[in-house]
């Protein structure tokens, strides 16, 4: 059994297509969250997510793009310079897409290779588990009703929302990760490629993927928006 584990796709359809040709022999794909936002092609996103069924839970930007799809009065109003990447991207989704994004969990728990899993986008803000009582209390609460892996040997979590792949031990048996994005890193990392991570019979494997970004380079530059928003993501994609 693989699975592939991503998050923070961010819209970027050309970064998740070029891990996919790398990992598509992966069994199940789990998805910790921002399948939108900050990127030029939500609808592909969302469209990938659905054809290959991606196990997903909602992260902050979903929720944002799907506030900011709800207010279409003010979201057909504003000014070019007044766009942000929520608008940009909300001013692209159909209903059915939207409705997917607000219907997606806040955590999904499962068990793979008899290991629990929960999956969830964040803990609290950027803060990070850094402790057993903390893991403990965290997992109960997730896990709630799941018996099967609430109990199980060996117990991890997975967030998204930092950017930042990692694995971080608490013990022999309970650890959390985080894939790192997609598609873009935080200002201290200059790196541009995708990071992800796959799990085969209980091997982790913390991988990455480059790709040509010269599609949305292009894309982003022909677009309405903030220019800030703009010259942010363009430091992503060049």
């Amino acid at each position: 059994m693989k699975a592939l584990l991503i998050s923070d796709i961010h819209a970027n359809i050309y970064a998740l297509e070029a891990v996919w040709r790398a990992e598509r022999d992966s069994d199940v794909v789990y998805c910790a969250g921002d399948l939108v936002d900050y990127g030029p092609f939500p609808r592909e996103v969302l469209d990938w997510v659905r054809e290959h069924r991606a196990i997903c839970v909602q992260g902050n930007h979903d929720r944002a793009v799907a506030a900011a799809y709800r207010d279409g009065e003010t979201l057909w109003s504003l000014a070019d310079e007044e766009l942000h990447w929520k608008h940009c991207n909300a001013r692209l989704l159909t209903e059915e897409d939207v409705r997917f994004l607000e219907a997606l969990p806040e955590s999904v728990p499962f068990l793979l290779d008899s290991v629990g899993y929960s999956l969830q986008h964040m803990y609290v803000g950027y803060e990070t588990i850094v402790s057993l009582p903390q893991f403990e209390e965290y997992w109960q609460m997730r896990t709630s009703g799941e018996s099967g892996v609430r109990e199980a040997p060996e117990r991890r979590l997975v967030f998204g929302h930092t950017h930042r792949r990692c694995v971080h031990y608490l013990s022999d048996r309970e650890l959390w990760l985080n894939p790192g994005s997609l598609s873009y890193r935080r200002k201290d990392d200059p790196t541009r490629i995708a990071h992800y991570i796959t799990i085969s019979d209980d091997r982790m494997e913390l991988k990455s993927a480059d790709y040509d970004r010269s599609p949305l380079y292009r894309t982003v530059s022909g677009m309405k928006l903030n220019e800030a928003e703009k010259t942010k993501a363009l430091g992503f994609f060049r």
